[in-house]
């Protein structure tokens, strides 16, 4: 990081919610000069206030509108329906955009955010931050470089109670900016599904639990090639977080939460632990926001870029407009 603070770009961080508090603002205090210049941004001002003094923030103000001409960029953490909205603005004044995952709430105003981009030039970086976690991107190498070779299945599974702490309460919104685990989980099960197999899979079968309301369990089936596919989501329990991808010639598998290993197994079932780089997510997190200065700086590609996204996004559409409910008998029994 430069230690000259006259060449930081003047960023604003627009939404002083929980993910402001707990991830941005801690991967930015990492750079002490990005916050020198730093621009809060809430419409709940008391809060921004309050989270303004906690990193010693000199700049807090309730509307981005104030500071669209004083801007360079600008990162994102509001709930997902206001991605579409903010971006097109911000982009549309020439701000580079950093955007919080999911992108958007549907694939046709991701599209519209990415080409928005594209005719302003004005960068869309976006924080699908898992494609940097060691282990996930040693599967995508795997894959590249043909040690699995011709894929014939892969399972995920992520199983947790919900308990990430909300400051809107947006995840349990009925509306289907918010929809539930498929949107929110699913937004990083399905980027690496379809960043591994590269591109889009064909959806077989989609089932949750929702009637009407935020979905809490999913599971997905789909195909690719020669690979079929399966993929469980649940809020409800602690299940294994696991995923595994078997070919002709190899298997990986792993777990989701561990960053530093996978393991790979050959056709002669030879199992050899990958041991790889050590990393939290606030040092992800550091690689995101320093290459953000870069895209503002030097126009360096962004480590993610919107576009990148746009076929999960896609996939995700497809599986709220084609899901049916688990069968759940004993509603039945009530009903009766």
């Amino acid at each position: 990081m430069p230690k000259n603070i006259e060449k930081i770009p003047r960023i604003g961080l627009i939404g002083c919610g929980a993910i402001a508090e707990s991830y941005y603002l801690p991967v930015l205090a990492r750079n002490p000069a990005t916050l020198e210049s730093l621009i809060l941004v809430d419409k709940d001002k008391i809060r921004a206030q309050k989270i303004a003094s906690q990193f010693e923030i000199k700049n807090c103000i309730g509307d981005y509108r104030e500071i669209l001409n004083d801007i360079e960029g600008a990162i994102l953490a509001l709930p997902t329906a206001l991605h579409y909205p903010v971006s097109l603005e911000l982009l549309s004044q020439g701000v580079h955009v950093l955007c919080e995952k999911p992108l958007a709430e549907s694939g046709e105003k991701a599209e519209e955010m990415v080409e928005r981009s594209r005719k302003t030039g004005a960068a869309l970086c976006v924080n699908y931050f898992q494609r940097l976690i060691p282990s996930f991107a040693k599967v995508k190498q795997l894959l590249n470089d043909g040690v699995l070779g011709e894929l014939l299945s892969l399972e995920y599974t992520v199983g947790e109670k919900f308990a990430w702490p909300t400051i809107s309460g947006f995840y349990f919104n009925a509306s289907p900016s918010s929809r539930g685990v498929l949107r929110d989980r699913g937004a990083h099960v399905f980027d690496h599904i379809c960043w591994w197999l590269g591109g889009k899979p064909d959806l077989i079968a989609s089932f949750n639990d929702s009637f009407g309301g935020s979905d809490t369990v999913a599971r997905i089936n789909f195909s690719h090639k020669a690979c079929a596919g399966e993929v469980h989501l649940n809020w409800l329990n602690e299940l294994p977080s696991r995923f595994i991808l078997k070919g002709r010639e190899a298997t990986v598998e792993g777990n989701v939460y561990d960053y530093r290993s996978v393991t790979l197994t050959t056709g002669a079932g030879r199992k050899k632990r990958l041991k790889l780089e050590a990393i939290d997510k606030l040092g992800i997190g550091s690689k995101i926001i320093l290459n953000f200065l870069s895209v503002i700086r030097n126009k360096e590609r962004p480590l993610v870029d919107g576009g990148d996204v746009l076929d999960s996004i896609r996939f995700i559409d497809e599986c709220y407009q084609k899901a049916g409910r688990f069968p759940m008998p004993w509603y039945k029994a009530l009903e009766g």
